[in-house]
């Protein structure tokens, strides 16, 4: 879908965990926005839907997992990243956590989903915008697992260049 300059997108990236594993994304090789890389399960929030944004997610979670609001456990928003990219797109990735009650095998349309242990998260090649924030999630997950804390907002910065360089936390 060809964007236009300051038109939005929503997504949702979503980190599940069982017993210090996270549930991981390998994105299909055959997918036009990065192929065969990591990220956590999600995708687009509807138009319709800015307004609950924790139904959007879980209803990707469905689409993707088959999984449904009641086999998780602690489903929070933990962090909101925005990005105003050099090409003038306007996107705006919002992160939840939740658990699950057994490290279920799951099918995935989108790719192959695989349990990972934090430690292993610096070896994958992980989309660069989720990047600095996964490891931030398993941090966030294991200091508050009943989500009570606010939740943090963060800026993607650009580099002259218009490769994406790091997040400002405010």
């Amino acid at each position: 879908m060809l964007l236009k300059p300051n038109q939005l997108e929503v997504y949702s990236v979503i980190l599940l965990e069982n017993e210090g594993y996270f549930l991981l994304l390998k994105r299909a090789a055959s997918k036009s926005f990065a192929p065969g890389r990591w990220t956590g399960v999600g995708g687009r929030v509807e138009s319709g839907e800015l307004n609950d944004l924790k139904a959007s997610a879980l209803r990707e979670l469905g689409e993707e997992t088959g999984l449904r609001e009641a086999d998780v456990a602690g489903f929070t928003l933990r962090r909101v990243l925005a990005l105003a990219r050099p090409d003038g797109h306007l996107v705006v990735l919002v992160y939840f956590t939740g658990e699950l009650g057994a490290r279920l095998m799951l099918d995935c349309p989108e790719g192959t989903l695989t349990w990972v242990a934090p430690s292993q998260l610096a070896e994958l090649d992980v989309i660069e915008t989720s990047r600095p924030v996964l490891q931030l999630l398993v941090s966030d997950h294991a200091r508050d697992p009943q989500g009570l804390e606010p939740v943090q907002m963060g800026v993607g910065v650009y580099d002259p260049t218009g490769r994406f360089s790091h997040v400002v936390w405010g």
